[in-house]
Parts: structure tokens; C-alpha cells; sequence
């Protein structure tokens, strides 16, 4: 576990459960009027200017005010819950050419964007392009089915809806300090197994001449501070590759439990996003899974959200067994993601 004894209960914030957090306000945030005024002007100032999503600075995308509340927020997925809601944007009143226009704006203040794909985009859709939800290719966001509980490949993941589902969707978050400690609790034996790095896919992102698989354990620490990071079909691509060497019976066991308490209603929080939502996560801290829905017939009216996976300014030190994936592990790097392989930012997948 990067460091030598039995690992310890995990005594950070970001170890709730969801009952206890389900209607906090200390991480659901109603934008105020003048909140989205000021948003709505630093859109206006940028399309007077025809700047292209590529030209946004912060200084072109001026939110003197509403920084301050994107500053708290970050240090409330840094060192509180791992978790932040803003909710309230008039997003159906403006054009989806103008909500990206915001989103990577806003994203502008939080953080360095990395790629989220071979493709080098960073500003993602996430909506059902009809992904079958099999084989070694498969990224959930292009999928309508529900998905297991998973980590995003980032240190942060924003996402900001534009349409809501005609129904279902529902978005589910838990943390990963809470599961640790229900082990620890429950099955010590297994913790060992998973502080042990096991082979993860790349989902079909390696560059020419790298490994489809790389290593990377579930449960870390460093500094005394936790990190974990579970997604099990990118653990499974390798699994079933036979290229890969396999999980341990342990490391199953482990994965199984896991999977198990993260779907524990008095473990993990629920929401329904709408229209103007934009959730952060931290993915070292929490894992976080979506319902299965169905969309309107009406092109324009389909579930459709955009997502941001970032680097903040104050996240933590990885351990070194993070190293494989993450590459830089230091706090407060630009890390994580799946690089372009040529060509530079791409802001829209669809």
C-alpha cells in the first residue's frame, strides 16, 4: 500500500455515506441571479469577440465574482467530500453551441483539461450513440444501459447537462474511503489484494507501440492521505485478453465486494440530473455509476451532457503505484487521461 503496517481506517472527510449527505448544502450550491448573469456575460463578451472555444482565457471569459465559489468548490473535492453540485442554470434558454461556450469556460477556473480519448477531446459528449456494452473499446458515456460503479480516468470529472433523459439517468455517487473502511471492517483479509496493482485496459486508446494494459492497484496512500480508483471493465478487458496476467482469487473476491457495498443504498448518494446541473467529482475519492434510460424520440430533446476530466491546482499526491497510468503523480500536475495521439484539442465528439 506504499507504506509498510496493516492498512488504517481511512479519517478524511471524503469518508461519508450517503444518507448522512443526501440533501447537504455543503456540496449542492443554487446558482444565484447575479451568479448567472455573470456567467451569461462573459458569454456575451467572448461571442462579441468571435472567440473560438480554442481563444477562451480568463481573461476573455471574466467571472470576478463567481470565482470566488468555483475556489471553495475546489477545495471542497480536494479536502472535503470529493463531491460538488451547481445547480440552476437556465441552460434550455440558450443554444448548445453557447453551453459549450460556458462549460469550457467555468472549466477554465477549475483546472488544467486533459484528453479524453485517442481523439484529443476534451470537451466530451456524453450521450447514447448506441455502444455495445461489450468488448475492449467500450467507454460507457456512448451507451444508454446502466453502468457498474466505476472512476473516471482523471483526477476530476465535470459534467453539465444540457437535456435531461425522458427517464431514468438517475446519477449515483459513493465514496471510496467508505467502501475501504466496510473491508477493513468486514473482510480485512482482502485488503492486501487490493493495495496490490492489478492489469487494466486502455480501452483501445495506447498509442502505436504501447501496451493495450498497465498496472494500477484499487487502494493507495501517501502523506497519509487516500487514493483509490476502481473501474472494473477496463480491469476486466485485460482479464479477458489472455495477455494480461489475471487477478488473484483475492483480488476477484475483492472487486466483487466492492461492487457489492458500492450498491448499498445506505452507502452511496442519488440524484437526477437537470437541465443546468454541472457535477464534479473526485475520482480518487468517489466512484460514481448512472441508471439505465430512455431517451425522447426527438433528436433535440435526447439526454445530452457535456464532461470535463481535469487536473485541479490542489489535488493531492498519487501513490507511485499510480505512476503507470497517471504518469505524473506529483500534486497539483497535469495528469491522467488518455492522450491524443496527433493533432491537437478537439471540443466536440459527436
Amino acid at each position: 500500500m506504499g507504506q509498510p503496517g496493516m492498512p488504517r481506517a481511512i479519517k478524511e472527510t471524503c469518508n461519508w455515506l450517503g444518507p448522512d449527505i443526501q440533501g447537504s448544502g455543503r456540496w449542492i450550491y443554487q446558482l444565484s441571479r447575479a451568479d448567472i448573469a455573470e456567467i451569461d456575460a462573459a458569454l456575451q463578451l467572448g461571442k462579441a469577440r468571435g472567440l473560438g472555444l480554442a481563444e477562451l482565457t480568463k481573461e476573455n471569459f471574466p467571472l470576478p465574482a463567481f470565482q470566488a465559489r468555483l475556489d471553495a468548490m475546489l477545495e471542497e473535492i480536494e479536502t472535503g467530500l470529493g463531491i460538488y453540485l451547481l445547480r440552476g442554470f437556465p441552460s434550455l434558454n440558450y443554444g448548445k453551441d453557447d453551453l459549450r461556450h460556458i462549460c469550457w469556460g467555468i472549466g477554465l477556473y477549475c483546472g488544467q483539461a486533459v484528453s479524453q480519448s485517442r481523439r484529443g477531446d476534451v470537451l466530451g459528449d456524453v450521450r447514447d450513440i448506441g455502444s455495445p456494452a461489450d468488448g475492449p473499446t467500450f467507454r460507457g458515456y456512448t451507451s444508454s444501459g446502466a453502468l457498474t460503479y466505476h472512476s473516471d480516468a482523471a483526477d476530476i470529472t465535470a459534467l453539465f447537462c444540457l437535456r435531461a433523459a425522458k427517464e431514468g439517468g438517475l446519477s449515483r455517487i459513493v465514496s471510496l474511503p467508505a467502501i475501504h473502511d466496510e473491508i477493513l471492517r468486514t473482510r480485512p483479509d482482502l485488503l492486501d489484494a487490493l493495495y496490490a496493482p492489478c492489469h487494466w485496459g486502455r480501452q483501445g486508446n495506447e498509442k502505436p507501440g504501447q501496451s493495450p494494459y498497465y498496472t494500477q492497484p484499487i487502494f493507495g496512500t501517501v502523506n497519509g492521505l487516500f487514493a483509490g480508483r476502481y473501474t472494473r471493465t477496463h480491469i476486466r478487458t485485460a482479464e479477458l485478453s489472455g495477455s494480461a496476467p489475471p487477478p488473484s482469487e483475492a483480488q476477484l473476491e475483492g472487486f466483487r465486494l466492492v461492487d457489492e457495498i458500492a450498491a448499498r443504498p445506505d452507502f452511496h448518494v442519488s440524484m437526477m440530473f437537470e437541465p443546468g446541473d454541472m457535477q464534479f467529482l473526485n475520482n480518487h475519492l468517489t466512484l460514481h455509476t448512472r441508471t439505465a434510460f430512455t431517451d425522447h424520440a426527438e433528436p433535440d430533446l435526447k439526454r445530452h451532457l457535456l464532461r470535463l476530466w481535469f487536473s485541479p491546482a490542489n489535488s493531492r499526491q498519487l501513490p507511485a503505484s499510480f505512476k503507470p497510468f497517471f504518469g505524473d503523480i506529483s500534486p497539483g500536475a497535469k495528469r491522467g487521461g488518455f492522450p491524443a495521439h496527433e493533432g491537437g484539442m478537439v471540443f466536440e465528439t459527436s
